[in-house]
């Protein structure tokens, strides 16, 4: 590591590991039972709203999209600006759903292989 000294800039130490204390530390139900009543069940329902409002916003832009397109192509509009800013609109939505779905999943095969 470089050390870096100046105005407004600290000199940063290497990193030391937490010292873990290896000792099981037991738990009466009582506290088991207090941590998961902790857990609010809510962020789940949140979650699940913006999901569907994701992918319900790229669905509504890829219609759209597909709208102009065929309208586009039928000569009925002869605006090819707006048709390409439709379809590159439609086309960046649906690879932030897709990114988001692939995120979520990994997240779910991370918290499958975690060993408990």
């Amino acid at each position: 590591m470089i050390p870096i000294d100046g105005p407004g800039i600290s000199l940063i130490a290497p990193h030391q590991p937490a010292q873990i204390d290896p000792t099981p530390v037991a738990k009466d139900n009582a506290a088991v039972a207090k941590e998961n009543a902790a857990v609010d069940p809510s962020g789940g329902a949140i979650f699940e709203d913006l999901l569907k409002n994701v992918v319900g916003t790229a669905n509504d832009s890829i219609q759209n999209a597909e709208a102009v397109g065929k309208e586009f192509a039928a000569g009925t509009r002869d605006d090819i600006h707006g048709t390409m800013l439709a379809l590159s609109k439609a086309d960046i939505e649906l690879r932030l759903v897709g990114n988001i779905r692939n995120k979520v999943v990994d997240a779910f095969y991370e918290l499958w292989r975690m060993q408990i």
